[in-house]
C-alpha cells in the first residue's frame, strides 16, 4: 500500500520546506504499479524526475487533518509505459479525460502541510523500506508531480 508523509528536508535547495511525499512499491497494487511505470516516461533533471504537468498530475483535497492525494495520468501516458488505462475506471474531478490511478489518504498536521511545496514527491521502494532510508539514497531520484490544473487554465483569455 502507497504511504504518505510530509516532510521537510526533501527539497536539497530549500531544506526547510515540507514536501508531500508518496511510497509506492513497484510490486504493489495495480495503481502503485502504474505510477512507478511512469518513472520511465519522465525527463530527469536536477536529480529528480519530472512527469510533465500536460501527462499527469496530483490532486490533494485536506479535510480537518485528512489528506488525500489522487494521482491522474492521461490515457495517452499510460499507454506510453504499457498501462491500460481502461484498468482505472475512476476520473480526475479536475479532467474526467484523465484517469485516477492512485488514491492515497493519512493524517497529517493541517499547520504543516499549509507550509508544503505545491508539487508532490513520489519515490519508489518497496514496503520494508523506510522514508528516511529512502531519502538518505542516491540512488532513490523522486518523480516530481504537479498540482492539477486549474479551470482557469481551460479558457483562452
Amino acid at each position: 500500500m502507497a504511504r504518505l508523509h510530509i516532510r521537510p528536508g526533501v527539497k536539497p535547495d530549500e531544506p526547510e520546506v515540507p514536501v508531500v511525499v508518496l511510497i509506492v512499491d513497484p510490486d504493489g497494487l495495480p495503481g502503485e504499479r502504474a505510477v512507478y511505470e511512469l518513472f520511465s516516461y519522465c525527463y530527469e533533471g536536477d536529480g529528480v524526475f519530472y512527469l510533465v504537468g500536460t501527462d499527469g498530475w496530483a490532486e490533494h483535497t485536506l479535510d480537518g487533518d485528512r489528506l488525500v492525494v489522487d494521482i491522474a495520468v492521461y490515457p495517452g501516458a499510460l499507454g506510453q509505459v504499457g498501462v491500460d488505462a481502461g484498468a482505472f475506471p475512476d476520473h480526475s474531478a479536475l479532467d474526467p479525460d484523465a484517469a485516477l490511478v492512485l488514491h492515497v489518504e493519512g493524517v497529517v498536521d493541517p499547520e504543516l502541510y499549509a507550509r508544503a511545496a505545491p508539487a508532490t514527491a513520489v519515490f519508489a521502494a518497496g514496503p520494508d523500506r523506510l522514508l528516511d532510508d529512502v531519502l538518505a539514497s542516491d540512488h532513490d531520484w523522486p518523480m516530481v508531480l504537479a498540482l492539477g490544473p486549474s479551470p482557469a487554465d481551460w479558457t483562452d483569455e
